[in-house]
């Protein structure tokens, strides 16, 4: 059987992949000292990604979440909505919030958790 260029360049590009280390995730959760407006909650976290430097991008999800990558880290933000049962409010109020990274090295994911968690204050 011939292999041809073509052929053995794929595997090799395909076999790079394949090994490549999976990125780490790493994420926190927490309750804001009072509850906000949901939309005040995803305010507080564009902020806190442009002081930590990380670029938002659009979400499938913009009424809870806000989404950034800081060069090949991805950070999201999830504002945790309270529905308020009976006497729902207009807007939902967001009590806390959760922060997921992925990345390639865990100090870098770590410190950007960490990093979004202390710009909003998460208890």
């Amino acid at each position: 059987m011939k292999i041809t260029r073509w052929f053995a360049t794929s595997l090799f590009c395909l076999s790079a992949v394949a090994s490549a280390d999976a990125p780490f995730i790493e994420h926190t959760t927490g309750f804001f000292a009072s509850s906000m407006p949901l939309a005040e909650c995803r305010e507080q976290g564009k902020k806190a990604f442009t002081t930590l430097g990380i670029t938002e991008k659009s979400s499938t999800n913009p009424r809870n979440e806000v989404v950034g990558f800081k060069g090949d880290y991805k950070v999201v933000l999830y504002c945790v909505s309270d529905e308020g049962g009976c006497d729902a409010p207009e807007e939902p109020y967001a009590s806390g919030g959760t922060v997921i990274v992925a990345g390639a090295e865990y100090a870098k994911v770590k410190g950007l958790v960490d990093g979004v968690k202390a710009k909003l204050q998460l208890q």
